[in-house]
């Protein structure tokens, strides 16, 4: 029988008795006495392999596998892959009336409510143009970056073109004051 990973005979074992008698417990004894004293001995090196780059990144290692480790596929019911909760515990199972429901919007608004379809009006040419400048000024300067040998030219023209559609499409702006159909008109359109 060995004891403790001991492969030496009865008789070459110090303090072992035969059959686990009172010399194993003391054996047990010797050898915490023998650890403490190796521990005490080599305190520096123990310290030195505890503060190792290595300890630390075994250490953050073994912290993440026992994370992993917390939930696995057996932990789970079958319940949690099908649908078998009771039914209306959900944000989409509420059954009440909303004040976002059209029909509550129609109920309040009554039938005559006729939801807003407002007309563009005409557009004129040189703000139509000046839009065209830009948009393509911009989609001009994207595609001349894939153009390397041409990316100084054609950037150069492009840029230029949004330039000067920003600076119509700024030029052309009316402001909120000029929109205004009277001293009430706050703007928005219903």
């Amino acid at each position: 029988m060995t004891d403790l990973n001991n492969s030496n005979a009865d008789e070459e074992r110090p303090n072992a008795a035969p059959n686990g008698g009172e010399g194993a417990s003391s054996n047990v004894d010797d050898l915490d006495a023998a650890w403490a004293e190796f521990a005490s001995s080599h305190a520096d090196d123990l310290q030195a392999v505890e503060h190792s780059r290595s300890a630390k990144r075994f250490e953050k290692h073994a912290q993440r596998r026992e994370k992993e480790a917390l939930l696995s596929i057996q932990d789970l019911d079958q319940g949690t892959f099908t649908d078998d909760t009771p039914q209306g515990r959900g944000p989409r199972d509420f059954t009440g009336s909303s004040w976002l429901d059209t029909d509550s919007v129609m109920d309040r608004y009554g039938d005559d409510f006729t939801p807003p379809n407002p007309s563009i009006g005409h557009v004129k040419i040189s703000k139509l143009v000046f839009w065209v400048l830009l948009i393509a000024g911009v989609a001009g300067i994207i595609a001349s970056a894939f153009m390397p040998a041409l990316a100084g030219i054609l950037g150069s023209i492009f840029g230029v073109c949004a330039l000067i559609g920003a600076a119509g499409l700024i030029v052309q702006h009316k402001g909120h004051t000029q929109t205004r159909r009277d001293v009430f008109d706050d703007g928005a359109r219903v």
